[in-house]
């Protein structure tokens, strides 16, 4: 799973089986295996090398160390009878170190052992050999003075028969498995106690990064506080991430207690808000309710007083022309100018009654869209609360051994 990207709710993460020290220990035993592996491949591949760039040579000391072998035998009186005793001996030696071994006599020989020994020389047939990869040699051995005395019929220089050594290819692999067995499980064993010593050392190296685990549980846990710290144990990698993680937490919680404090300001703003919005609701319902009183007791005012009614204003212009028509219009006529000038002085002061009336109504409409913007006030108040107490959940939550916010 190295390299892919996992999702936070996958069900892998936390598992004993995909923990780190379970991957190193692994990881550790398949390099070793495989190490060990190419190690015995490495080793087949210097036993082919070495048996076919030295084979031939190996073979060919060994044929002559057989034919000195023969030489030191007939050098004996009765060496004939000797070596019929002796060959086998040769050929169970030989064996052991992985040749094959061949002695034929000559005709020459056959002839002299037969007539002296009276039996037939048979020396060491060849057998029943493989047909495989091998490296052979074969060496003639010649008569020398002292045999003579047993091969009659022969002269100095005559050759008396020849030796053959022989190594197969598969001798040397078969020795190579063999040796192998031990190695393999020599080197199995050395693998299980590396992984072993692998597991301690990793369990007391990893001993700080699994206190930072248990620390980062426990923040990431639900309701965690931030009051947990990391112990530094070491003064490597671990030791700086401990150190880091608790500056971190510190700073965290700093910033925690700077978010608390702005929420303590906030809700003594709200308070003082709230204070000052009860005082100007009431202040602006005395100043509306006022205002409506006076505007309804000047309009009732305005309605039943007579002498600005409109009636009366008819009333007055009727009785100035009765008045002009009785007197015939030249006594009366400062009197007409005293009421015209009555009437339009009235006029005027309705005039101006209205236009106070017109502003009286306006202040109370505006009195009502200041109602309707405390309102507003009203219900910011009530998000602001809201976002308040969020905030103090939110503190609470981080903090849990703190006292809630007032």
């Amino acid at each position: 799973m190295t390299g892919q990207k996992l999702d936070q709710n996958s069900p892998l993460i936390g598992r004993f089986d995909q923990s780190f020290l379970i991957h190193m220990i692994r990881d550790f035993f398949v390099i070793l295996l495989m190490v060990t592996v190419l190690e015995f491949a490495l080793k087949a591949g210097m036993v082919y090398y070495k048996f076919r760039v030295h084979g031939p040579t190996d073979a060919q000391e060994a044929a002559q160390d057989l034919a000195d072998n023969v030489r030191s035998i007939m050098r004996n009186e009765g060496g004939p009878v000797a070596a019929r005793t002796v060959y086998p001996i040769l050929k169970d030696n030989w064996d052991g170190l992985g040749y094959r071994i061949a002695i034929i006599p000559s005709e020459v020989t056959i002839r002299s052992i037969e007539q002296g020994f009276e039996f037939t020389p048979e020396g060491l047939p060849r057998g029943d050999w493989p047909d495989t990869a091998h490296a052979s040699a074969t060496l003639p051995l010649t008569a020398e003075p002292f045999c003579l005395a047993c091969h009659t019929e022969a002269a100095v220089g005559d050759v008396l028969g020849e030796v053959t050594v022989r190594r197969d290819l598969a001798t040397d692999f078969a020795q190579w498995v063999e040796d192998m067995r031990l190695t393999g499980l020599l080197a199995l064993a050395k693998i299980l106690l590396h992984s072993v010593l692998l597991f301690l050392i990793l369990r007391a190296r990893l001993e700080p990064l699994l206190g930072l685990r248990a620390v980062v549980s426990n923040l990431a846990r639900a309701y965690g506080g931030l009051t947990h710290r990391a112990d530094i144990r070491s003064a490597d990698e671990f030791g700086v991430l401990a150190r880091d993680l608790n500056l971190f937490l510190d700073r965290i919680t700093r910033l925690m207690g700077e978010l608390d404090e702005v929420l303590r300001r906030v809700v003594k703003v709200n308070d003082d808000i709230v204070t000052i919005q009860g005082d100007l609701r009431d202040r602006i319902d005395t100043l509306t309710g006022r205002i409506r009183r006076l505007e309804r007791a000047a309009m009732v005012s305005a309605k039943s007083e007579p002498r600005l009614s409109q009636a009366w204003f008819d009333t007055a212009r009727h009785a100035v022309a009765d008045l002009r028509d009785q007197t015939g219009g030249e006594d009366a006529a400062g009197l007409v100018e005293d009421l015209r000038a009555v009437v339009v002085n009235a006029e005027a002061q309705i005039a101006g009654s209205e236009a106070l009336f017109a502003d009286l109504g306006a202040l109370g409409d505006e009195s009502e869209h200041l109602r309707h913007v405390m309102s507003e006030m009203i219900r910011l108040e009530e998000r602001m609360k809201g976002i308040v107490q969020t905030g103090t959940v939110l503190v609470q939550r981080l903090r849990p051994a703190t006292e809630p916010v007032a």
